[in-house]
């Protein structure tokens, strides 16, 4: 059976942080592919200011151009309304034959996860993948996922990363102070966000 990783993200905008996750979760998985996802109107998200969608996707594509097990998927860009989990998840397996999910997410999102919707379907469908995050105490993440695994019946992966201090937060905000962002990003995308004035 095709062991497939999920990534999804806003990628607003997708760097090197996102890529080392990826490719990880690829190498210590032993996963045949990893789907980029990006999402279109993430819930927690609703009410902040995200870069048109079709700009965002497009950077992905540059960043994943090098990596041959590295696809990217349109589904909740093209989607009406909120982007949830699960109905990305159900899509998936209805999409992809034969193939074992992998749903790769970082701590923040364990932490919170009792506020996600169907969080049981979530954990039916794929085997959820944590990483950890900077910011986050690994001890308490531990004990979060232990709590986790209880409550719905599941087993959580714990991938233990190297703290990249990376974000796209970080990134947006360097590129308004005018300070260089070139060692964050792939090329192309960097090339991008200059063609495009992003962030400005």
């Amino acid at each position: 059976m095709k062991k497939v990783g999920v990534l999804g993200g806003t990628f607003d905008p997708i760097h090197n942080g996102h890529l080392y996750i990826a490719y990880e979760a690829y190498r210590k998985l032993e996963l045949d592919e990893i789907i980029f996802m990006p999402a279109g109107i993430p819930p927690h998200k609703k009410n902040n200011k995200i870069t048109n969608e079709k700009i965002r996707y497009s950077m992905v594509e540059k960043a994943i151009l090098p990596y041959s097990f590295f696809t990217i998927n349109n589904y909740e860009i093209k989607k009406n309304g909120l982007s949830f989990t699960y109905e990305t998840l159900s899509y998936l397996k209805e999409m992809l034959d034969e193939v074992e999910l992998y749903f790769i997410t970082g701590a923040d999102c364990l932490i919170n996860i009792d506020s996600w919707k169907n969080v049981e379907k979530i954990m039916k469908l794929s085997k959820f993948v944590v990483f950890n995050r900077p910011g986050f105490d690994k001890i308490e993440l531990l004990s979060q996922k232990l709590r986790v695994e209880k409550k719905y019946r599941c087993t959580i992966i714990h991938l233990d990363l190297l703290n990249l201090e990376i974000s796209s937060s970080l990134i947006r905000e360097r590129i308004y102070k005018g300070l260089d962002v070139r060692f964050f990003l792939p090329q192309l995308v960097f090339e991008m966000i200059k063609k495009e004035k992003l962030y400005l």
